[in-house]
């Protein structure tokens, strides 16, 4: 896989090194995205273009994909819909799920981990808060607010792998996490 050069950032990196150990990705879907005109969020967008990837974004909040598609995002590159929803959206080689799980209730998320791992054909990442982040809704969006805290424990069971970065941000600076699953080994 061709990295191109930026300046990514330690979360972002965890990403890379990851997508690295997958050959011939061919399709790969973020779920949530924010703020279309700012080129830092558009990092896995630069890596999938390099690789000649097809890149799509599922985002939950209608008034993030208005606002994407007003600022140049293709309209056939996003649409609205839930991860939950695995009915909504096709399978994929890679499913990224950034800053994604504790926006949804533990027990929720559980119940429908298989069923999500069964839309990615060959990785499925998530990155979130690495324990408890506090945050309520954001922009106005209710889906912003963080309702569960994540540690590597609970993915280790299903048979993910973690990084966990000490970062120094979040909750007590409690960092980030990065779990994954290199699918069909």
């Amino acid at each position: 896989m061709k990295i191109p050069s930026r300046g990514y950032t330690n979360r972002e990196r965890t990403v890379v090194e990851i997508l690295k150990q997958v050959e011939d990705i061919k399709s790969f879907i973020n779920f949530g995205f924010h703020n279309w005109e700012d080129s830092r969020r558009h990092w896995w967008i630069d890596i999938c273009k390099v690789n000649d990837i097809d890149w799509k974004i599922v985002e939950i909040f209608e008034q993030n994909v208005i606002n994407a598609v007003n600022a140049g995002c293709p309209e056939n590159k996003i649409k609205i819909g839930n991860i939950l929803e695995t009915g909504s959206y096709e399978n994929s080689d890679c499913i990224l799920f950034w800053h994604g799980p504790e926006h949804i209730e533990r027990e929720t998320f559980l119940e429908n981990i298989k069923r999500i791992e069964s839309k990615a054909t060959k990785i499925i990442i998530f990155g979130m808060p690495y324990g408890e982040e506090a945050q309520g809704p954001v922009y106005g969006n209710k889906y912003e607010e963080h309702v569960s805290a994540w540690y590597e424990e609970d993915f280790e069971k299903m048979g993910y792998q973690h990084i966990i970065l000490q970062d120094g941000r979040g909750a007590a600076g409690a960092g980030h996490m990065t779990v994954y699953k290199v699918l069909g080994e």
